[in-house]
């Protein structure tokens, strides 16, 4: 019968975990997207000072990460402890993701329109959105897929930062079910 259903979907709990999943996943998605493409193409400019640096910096974090002791300070002295901030900004951006988008934005885009959009008059800013970004959809839908999915399904960083049953995301209530 479906009386499984009906008793599952009268449970407001699951309309707001949907609900809270599907917000955590759109605005996660867009902020990691928009922040991965942002330093991808920041990365591949040669005229970046520290260029080097930044790559090493962005490497070291992917290969020797801080923990969760570590990470649950951070987000508690900024203050973000039972907000939703707590499962978006910490998890903004992956660094595998900036070196596939560096890697696209350096073998996919080609160098030649960027400088004759700068020579046109384009700032960098304007380059990157008005050219590079429409050349860029092909990545920009990868990294929306493999965001989207890491964010979806993000439970522990939820289980360990939210407190109020009304962030709940739709895992944690699965859970509590």
């Amino acid at each position: 019968t479906l009386m499984g259903y009906e008793l599952i979907f009268n449970n407001k709990m699951i309309l707001i975990g949907y609900r809270n999943s599907f917000f955590y996943a759109v605005i996660g998605t867009f902020l990691s997207v928009m922040m991965t493409v942002m330093s991808a193409y920041a990365l591949t400019k040669k005229e970046l000072v520290g260029r080097k640096l930044l790559t090493f910096f962005f490497l070291f974090t992917m290969l020797f990460g801080g923990g969760l002791i570590p990470t649950y300070m951070v987000v508690r002295a900024v203050g973000f402890i039972d907000t939703i901030w707590a499962l978006l900004v910490p998890n903004c951006v992956a660094v595998f993701h900036i070196f596939v988008a560096v890697t696209f934005f350096r073998t996919g885009v080609s160098q030649e329109i960027l400088e004759a959009a700068e020579i046109d008059g384009c700032g960098h800013i304007q380059t990157l959105f008005r050219v590079a970004v429409p050349l860029s959809k092909p990545i920009i839908a990868v990294l929306s897929l493999f965001c989207a999915v890491a964010v979806w399904n993000t439970y522990f960083d939820a289980l360990i930062y939210i407190r109020s049953r009304s962030l709940y995301p739709l895992q944690l209530v699965l859970r509590d079910i």
